[in-house]
């Protein structure tokens, strides 16, 4: 992430604006080289497992296959929605296309979802009528080149995660790290189970996978539903807000401070209470002022806020979140 600790005047060009685009530059070149990389990495498995799978039989390679087979279709459809959700504000969707990665977000819920309920259908077959792997040797080596490959996806995507938080390089790479505990599980049952002849290992592995994508599904859900929703910021980035409002000594209460995320940008409003003897100009000025140190604080933020003179605030805009004004140190 692009964070920049000086904090600016109000006279004059705002620093952020050339921050703010350059961070979004770079945001989007991050996202763009991780949902490369998945596309790269899902290609390549699903080629291996699908001959892995023909010559084995394998249940547990069928369900890591079904597993990269919809990363690959999600990798390849978040390249084009990345895209999408990096686009100015426009005529119709002026507070920008952000939230179209979490609706993204929920269509790979759909298809992780499907892809789960096959694996465990095909495995509770070779639960009930097993079958022994055919070539244990391939399959364990199917199995052991796919781990490597996704430990090295997820390493890059948390780098890359840290650099964007984009809410697809997330569910992403929720799901890939639940593709390490499956696959190692899966390896396992495969050389055990063939090592000491219990071919219902491998439907265990299978099924183990299948619960693994179910969870998948229900992690992804959790991260976008909130966003959908319009769930406020966590509790450390509201009290960030409410230090620099505090340490603002004409800023003397604030109130009615509301807050949501969609996609990487946070969105920002709240009202401040001033002193009543200030000219228009000044008020205007010091609301300025504190509306560029919380964009400091957060990268791509929208920070709307309106000041009223002290005492003087609207009661239905006080209780939106609490009926008590916050104080400032201005007032104590």
């Amino acid at each position: 992430m692009c964070y920049n600790s000086q904090t600016y005047s109000v006279a004059g060009e705002n620093p952020m604006n050339a921050n703010t685009n350059e961070c979004r530059n770079e945001r989007s070149k991050w996202v763009k080289v991780a949902t490369g990389a998945a596309v790269c990495v899902a290609s390549l498995l699903c080629l291996l497992k699908i001959g892995g799978w023909f010559i084995t039989g394998s249940a547990a390679i069928l369900g890591s296959l079904a597993d990269s087979g919809i990363d690959l279709l999600v990798s390849v459809a978040a390249a084009g929605v990345a895209s999408y959700a990096a686009l100015q504000p426009d005529t119709n969707h002026k507070f920008g296309h952000h939230k179209a990665e979490a609706l993204f977000a929920l269509g790979q819920v759909a298809l992780i979802s499907a892809s789960a309920s096959l694996v465990l259908w095909e495995s509770v077959h070779h639960l009930v009528d097993p079958e022994p792997v055919t070539r244990p040797d391939i399959a364990v080596g199917v199995l052991l080149f796919s781990l490597i490959a996704t430990i090295l996806l997820v390493s890059f995507q948390t780098l890359a995660l840290k650099r964007t938080r984009s809410l697809i390089i997330q569910s992403d790479r929720a799901h890939y790290i639940g593709d390490i505990f499956a696959i190692t599980g899966a390896l396992l049952a495969v050389f055990t189970g063939s090592y000491y002849d219990i071919p219902r290992l491998d439907a265990v592995a299978g099924l183990t996978m299948g619960l693994v994508l179910t969870h998948s599904a229900w992690q992804v859900t959790k991260i976008a539903i909130p966003q959908l929703m319009d769930e406020e910021l966590p509790e450390e980035d509201k009290e960030t807000i409410k230090q620099i409002l505090e340490a603002n000594t004409n800023v003397l209460s604030y109130h009615a401070l509301r807050t949501r995320r969609a996609g990487d940008k946070s969105f920002i409003q709240l009202d401040i209470q001033l002193d009543a003897g200030l000219s228009f100009r000044e008020a205007h000025d010091i609301t300025d002022e504190v509306e560029l140190q919380i964009e400091n604080a957060f990268t791509d933020a929208d920070v709307i806020i309106h000041a009223d003179p002290e005492g003087e605030a609207r009661l239905e805009r006080r209780v939106i979140e609490d009926v008590e004004d916050y104080p400032a140190s201005g007032s104590q």
